[in-house]
């Protein structure tokens, strides 16, 4: 088989095109996983975007310019794997570090409160940024969300204590607070580098009421709109969170605190799958490279086990694999060791990280063609 190095070069050329309306994709894969769904739904009422994660090591970069312009993600050199400083004191990288390669929430600060903690793509710089955890939900620091990084790293979002959606500019230092009247508004993820969707609520009293399809979207210069998120006008159904999958594949709802095989649905197919050799998925790499925590053995598990969230996080490449359908009818007997070949993955992150992480997919797509092979 190809090695992931070779995958990277052909990910403009495998996205499938057809296949039944991606509404009635979602809704299948969500009748299979609708007890996952329900946890989710359950937390969405009162959360807004947030997540844990890794460290990293970065090549020496040239750093000339003044850092007014995004860095080109073709000049950002990101060594593998990725290696989080644990237990040192990380610097204030202020409101415009410039654009990062990773973003999480480190629950093991010394006083006992979380930390937003970015590593600065150009330089290879840790360092916390000045974000408010402190009336996030319960969950957020060891088990949530991520906070949603844009694949270019130049934007996150997040929530105030006041459920509000924050949209940093990372290389400017602005902030937009992207706001519809009479909305709750919970950020989910990025589609590319400048659009950001989420799920839009309805105001009732403190909390709100939620659809699946009820979103919105946003991007640099424009107010919100609200869009129906099995209709958005380029993409498949978004789905019911984090991460976004691509136009290829449909993240199915994942428990934001275990650790269990992820459900996909094929776009191009409605056949919904399992990846048995992972616990979550972080993010989506081109098509079919999937970013998650390593389970070779299929154990589940959750974030309060101390060996899940010390666990190695890899680029796992799914392109050609039998793949273990839950319909019977279309899934091979070789099919759960199919994502087991070690040419299929490569680590990204070492183990003994926070466990919750969001990449800039664009930096790591690149980390990864620079490394080739798998390991």
């Amino acid at each position: 088989m190809d090695t992931l190095h070779d995958r990277l070069a052909e990910l403009a050329d495998d996205a499938p095109t057809g296949g039944a309306p991606a509404a009635d994709l979602w809704a299948r894969g969500k009748r299979a996983y609708r007890l996952r769904a329900a946890a989710v739904a359950a937390t969405v009422l009162v959360v807004g975007a947030v997540g844990t994660g890794i460290g990293v090591g970065l090549a020496d970069a040239d750093g000339d310019g003044d850092g007014s312009d995004i860095e080109p993600a073709g000049t950002v050199g990101i060594s593998l794997p990725i290696e989080y400083p644990v237990g040192e004191e990380l610097p204030d990288l202020g409101d415009a570090p410039g654009p990062l390669a990773a973003i999480w929430v480190d629950p093991a600060a010394e006083d006992g409160a979380a930390e937003v903690v970015g590593l600065v793509a150009e330089t290879g710089a840790f360092g916390t940024l000045p974000i408010d955890v402190s009336d996030w939900p319960e969950g957020y620091g060891d088990g949530g969300w991520a906070v949603p990084l844009s694949p270019d790293g130049r934007r996150i979002a997040y929530r105030t204590p006041k459920y509000q959606v924050v949209v940093h500019d990372l290389v400017s230092g602005e902030k937009e607070m992207p706001t519809i009247e009479n909305k709750i508004l919970v950020a989910y993820d990025w589609i590319d580098a400048t659009h950001l969707y989420g799920i839009a609520g309805s105001r009732s009293g403190t909390s709100g009421t939620w659809t699946d399809t009820g979103g919105w979207a946003w991007e640099p210069g424009t107010g919100p709109e609200l869009v129906n998120l099995a209709k958005y006008p380029g993409q498949p159904y978004l789905g019911y969170g984090w991460p976004y999958g691509g136009q290829d594949l449909l993240v199915s709802p994942q428990g934001s605190r275990s650790c269990e095989a992820p459900g996909l649905v094929e776009a191009s197919t409605e056949a919904l799958f399992e990846v048995p050799v992972l616990c979550d998925v972080l993010g989506v790499v081109g098509s079919e490279i999937l970013l998650g925590h390593w389970n070779p053995e299929h154990l589940a598990g959750n974030p309060n086990d101390p060996k899940y969230a010390e666990g190695t996080v890899v680029a796992l490449d799914i392109h050609g694999a039998d793949r273990p359908y839950l319909d019977p009818a279309l899934r091979d007997p070789d099919a759960d060791r199919a994502f087991e070949e070690p040419a299929r993955r490569h680590v990204v992150v070492t183990a003994g990280a926070p466990h919750r992480v969001a990449f800039a997919t664009d930096l790591i797509a690149e980390a990864l063609d620079a490394e080739g092979g798998a390991s």
